[in-house]
């Protein structure tokens, strides 16, 4: 699961269990991309249609349009965790999950300066990249956290 760098009061520690919001990606990091038996339903909220995967164990998730999958299917790529999921999409994935591992994904950066000393304009620039173990690389940033997660059923 990609945990996206919006901001947000919580910060996950190894061990914690939650209940993260999801969409399906298909456009993950090689190292991250799995595949998942799924079984993809439309539902309507708000007199919209979205669709939503089942995973199993009472785990779903968005899938966004530009993904081609219906009925009982394999995804191919890895969760995206997005707190503000809500603002597009009006269905409420469910599912829980507890956290085994947390690695930062890096980018390549450029750095513009603007007319205040030492601030820059920041441009990601080429692939993410998983680099355990690092917290700063020369001209790199952090641009998400990769979780590897358990899932855990949802409580009766």
């Amino acid at each position: 699961m990609i945990e996206d760098l919006e901001p947000f009061p919580d910060q996950p520690e190894v061990g914690d269990v939650f209940e993260p919001t999801t969409y399906w990606t298909d456009t993950a990091p090689d190292e991250l991309v799995t595949e998942v038996a799924a079984r993809i339903e439309k539902v309507t909220a708000d007199d919209r249609i979205e669709r939503l995967a089942d995973l199993g164990d009472g785990f779903t998730t968005i899938v966004p349009s530009y993904i081609d999958a219906a009925g009982e299917t394999v995804l191919s790529g890895c969760l995206m965790w997005d707190r503000y999921l809500w603002i597009d999409y009006h269905t409420q994935p469910t599912g829980r999950v507890q956290l085994i591992e947390r690695v930062p994904l890096f980018q390549h950066v450029v750095r513009t300066p603007t007319q205040y000393p030492n601030w820059y304009s920041v441009t990601y620039d080429g692939p993410q990249s998983l680099r355990p173990g690092h917290t700063h690389l020369d001209d790199y940033q952090v641009a998400a956290y990769a979780l590897r997660v358990r899932t855990l059923p949802l409580p009766p």
